[in-house]
């Protein structure tokens, strides 16, 4: 079995366990936007130094299933294109790229919920996932902080910040990143 083939399947079974689970009328989410990878590699500069982001190809998709007022999973996926200096030095520009995929399943807590301000989340995030680079496959966790602000009842936008801690280093070029995203996001109900 491939790891993507594995994460659709957790995928899946996070679903259903989370209708089993529901207290009250779940909600389905979509998230559609835009998202920057900032692989600049440098811890001292915290999420918010960015130095080094990559902002050519930037598409960010995901769906969520809300199952009560306080619990979220979710699986979205995040494409890019990445440029970062060259390994070996006297290589054209001194830069490569390479295409960037991700695929991560998260799970929210909110913090400050919709029902309780009526136009706001706030929520932390804990994920685990993958991500494919420079021909290399890697794994991921994945802390981080949500905020949606709800137009009507089901229209809103979605901002996310994480940082993505690479399990094994197995992908030199890329280590550790963070991953911010805007967007829109629907709910149904």
């Amino acid at each position: 079995m491939t790891l993507k083939q594995t994460f659709f399947i957790m995928a899946l079974a996070c679903l259903f366990s989370a209708q089993i689970q529901a207290q009250e009328t779940p909600h389905f989410k979509v998230a559609f936007g835009l998202n920057i990878i900032d692989n600049s590699n440098e811890t001292t500069q915290a999420p918010w130094g960015i130095k080094d982001a990559s902002f050519s190809m930037p598409i960010y998709i995901g769906v969520a299933y809300q199952f009560n007022e306080r619990w979220e999973l979710g699986l979205n996926g995040t494409f890019n294109e990445m440029k970062v200096p060259a390994l070996l030095p006297g290589a054209f520009g001194d830069k490569i790229e390479s295409n960037f995929f991700a695929l991560n399943i998260d799970a929210n807590y909110y913090i400050i919920a919709s029902d309780s301000r009526n136009f706001i989340d706030f929520y932390g995030i804990l994920g685990s996932g993958f991500y494919s680079a420079f021909d290399g496959t890697a794994m991921t966790i994945q802390p981080g902080l949500g905020f949606n602000y709800w137009f009507t009842d089901n229209l809103g936008a979605n901002v996310t910040a994480k940082a993505n801690f690479d399990l094994g280093k197995d992908i030199p070029e890329v280590s550790n990143f963070y991953k911010y995203t805007i967007g829109l996001i629907y709910r149904f109900y």
